[in-house]
């Protein structure tokens, strides 16, 4: 099997999955167990602090592998669908916040997984969206529950019925995405974001993406706060708690341990 990623981390704390698989990052199943399996190495990697995942290719991914998908029996689909879901629910969980640079065609499966990600930046040339309909399913990933959290219920409803494409600026607009960056500046872009991450408390930041995503599945008010203090008393005992009040007290960037 031909390996289609590529994983490093920087001395910053900046780790970089990179998508290859030539010539459209097309989600086959030998390749989203790739994406997963780095996934499970990260989230074991106490030195990678954010993640930035991003394509080497002209385009960020097309999506599913229709080749692979148009001789699957029906069977054969679902089990394509459960390896899709555990690899985009392993990027969701991963305790790290994870950054998404989108350059070229985002579509269907390459949607889905960036969806999964905490932040998203496109660029001017990018085209993200949901076709699945217009190929007579619907999106099977995640697409259906994870785009309206992002960008509200009929807007989500909007993409998915009319299969459109949407620029890096309509992206922005419609709040998929936080920033929209020209291509020569998508890695840059991604790069700032991680460093302006990287200068908070590493425990506190993971606390919050926790906090966060868990109140997302909440009912009501009271269920929510409580995932909140709980989160919150997690930071109370941390020597970085104590290393940011010891540097506000004596006016110094604090230097975090991650403990």
């Amino acid at each position: 099997m031909i390996n289609n990623i590529n994983f490093k981390i920087t001395d910053k704390h900046i780790g970089f999955l990179t998508l290859s698989r030539s010539p459209f990052n097309a989600l086959s199943s030998d390749f989203l167990s790739q994406i997963q399996n780095t996934i499970t190495d990260i989230s074991k990697n106490i030195d990678c602090r954010v993640l930035i995942i991003k394509s080497s290719l002209d385009n960020f991914s097309v999506g599913a592998d229709l080749k692979e998908r148009k001789i699957m029996s029906k069977s054969e689909s679902q089990n394509a669908l459960d390896i899709f879901n555990n690899c985009f629910n392993s990027i969701e969980n991963l305790n790290i916040p994870t950054i998404c640079l989108i350059n070229g065609y985002c579509l269907g499966g390459g949607t889905e997984l960036a969806l999964s990600c905490d932040i998203r930046v496109v660029t001017s040339e990018s085209h993200i969206g949901l076709p699945e309909t217009s190929i007579g399913i619907i999106p099977g990933a995640g697409g259906t529950f994870r785009l309206p959290r992002v960008i509200g219920v009929q807007n989500a409803k909007y993409w998915i019925f009319t299969a459109k494409k949407f620029t890096g600026k309509e992206a922005i607009d419609y709040g998929f995405a936080i920033k929209c960056v020209k291509s020569s500046n998508l890695f840059d872009e991604g790069i700032l974001i991680a460093k302006d991450i990287l200068k908070n408390a590493p425990i506190a930041v993971k606390s919050s993406k926790k906090a966060i995503n868990m109140s997302l599945f909440e009912k009501n008010r009271f269920q929510c706060l409580k995932v909140e203090r709980n989160n919150y008393n997690i930071t109370l005992n941390t020597k970085d708690r104590d290393e940011a009040l010891d540097a506000f007290l004596n006016k110094r960037k604090p230097k975090w341990n991650n403990e």
